[in-house]
């Protein structure tokens, strides 16, 4: 019975392993944050057509969002 050693390539330093792994874990991480704030988002401004323009409206009306900024915005809950 014989037992067979992992070979390591000489030019390549061991801690490259773990190193991948951690910038694995970090992917992995960094994107379940992105969905979670992402569908966070989602829910709060899943509020009825209606008073999400009414919301934008006001704030146009109080001159926190410009012209520009309002009518983009009424573009983008139109389109849902």
């Amino acid at each position: 019975m014989s037992i067979v050693a992992e070979t390591h390539n000489p030019l390549v330093p061991p801690v490259y392993d773990l190193v991948w792994s951690a910038v694995a874990v970090l992917v992995v991480v960094a994107v379940v944050a992105i969905v979670l704030v992402a569908r966070r988002s989602r829910r709060r401004s899943s509020g009825p057509l209606e008073q999400r323009l009414a919301e934008l409206d006001d704030l146009h009306a109080r001159g926190v969002i410009s012209d520009d900024e309002h009518r983009a915005a009424r573009a983008e809950t139109l389109r849902g």
